[in-house]
């Protein structure tokens, strides 16, 4: 559990369109459906001796609901690749509409119906059925990248505090044991040889432990420079070896070239009767005591 699944990149570029490309659509898709309405009338000026009012009013109503899809598309914030083909979708499908509506009104030609009717109608749904795919998988993956980004910590991709209170607290059905592992005089650090070097220990640390740790183990960064352990064992003797290796693996950690990390563990096993937060109370002042006794070293709450 202390590795963490690879961060998931999310193809969509959701703000990737430029005003330009959405103008020069909105203008071929308006312009196209006028000069279809104007061509047709000029040349295929005969009325049909029968007009059904009802078949009018519907194909009307169709094409203004794919007028709508297509402005709907046009104000809204989707990935360049799905716009793309929702908006020729869109546009085929209602010149398809279009002429189904002048059917309805004019004399229209057999081929007109067979060729262009029935084929752009047909093409544009098909390829908006796709645009919509790629909109709800590009819908997924942001969830998914979201999901992960409530959970992790945003500099060392470690879980985050909230992530770890949760999973502690729903996995409390088992014998467990808190760890707090607090870097050594991360402040001076900082102000020594500056944030950058201070967040990149951090990062360094937690890439350790994530390389380190049993898979069982979940790792978390609850503050600044605190991390805090869950460790599914009351085993004291396991316990006790997991804190020892984290001592080594902070050693493994180069502030400078010739500076190593040091840190400061406390631990508590979770008792019978107490709960959750009084076991982190104990593992706390764990900590207290190793820092207070003068740092790199580990103490145990029994």
């Amino acid at each position: 559990m202390s590795k963490q699944p690879p961060t998931i990149k999310v193809k969509a570029e959701l703000s990737s369109v430029p005003l330009v490309i959405k103008q020069l659509f909105i203008s071929v898709f308006i312009m196209s459906l006028l000069m279809i309405v104007v061509i047709y009338l000029y040349h295929f000026y005969r009325l049909e001796n029968d007009i059904y009012l009802n078949g009018v009013l519907t194909d009307a109503i169709n094409l203004l609901i794919l007028i709508c899809m297509f402005a709907f598309v046009q104000t809204s914030v989707v990935a360049k690749r799905s716009y793309i083909f929702l908006s020729i979708g869109i546009f085929l499908w209602s010149v398809g509409l279009t002429f189904d509506f002048l059917d309805e009104l004019v004399f229209q030609p057999i081929w007109v119906g067979i060729y262009i009717e029935d084929i752009s109608r047909t093409i544009g749904m098909l390829v908006t059925g796709f645009g919509l795919f790629l909109v709800l998988s590009d819908l997924a993956k942001t969830r998914e990248q979201l999901e992960e980004e409530l959970k992790t910590d945003v500099l060392t991709k470690a879980y985050n505090r909230r992530y770890f209170y949760q999973y502690v607290q729903q996995n409390q059905d088992r014998p467990f044991s808190i760890v707090i592992v607090d870097i050594d005089h991360f402040k001076a650090i900082n102000d020594e040889y500056g944030h950058d070097v201070g967040d990149q220990v951090l990062v360094d640390f937690v890439l350790q432990c994530h390389k380190a740790l049993e898979q069982t183990i979940l790792f978390a960064r609850i503050g600044g420079e605190e991390f805090a352990l869950y460790v599914p064992t009351d085993d004291r003797v396991i316990l006790s070896q997991t804190c020892q290796q984290l001592l080594c693996m902070a050693s493994n950690v180069l502030v400078t070239p010739s500076k190593t990390l040091s840190v400061s563990v406390g631990s508590a096993i979770k008792r019978t009767t107490e709960t959750f937060s009084n076991t982190m109370k104990r593992a706390d002042q764990a900590l207290y005591l190793a820092k207070n006794q003068g740092r790199s070293r580990y103490i145990h709450n029994p």
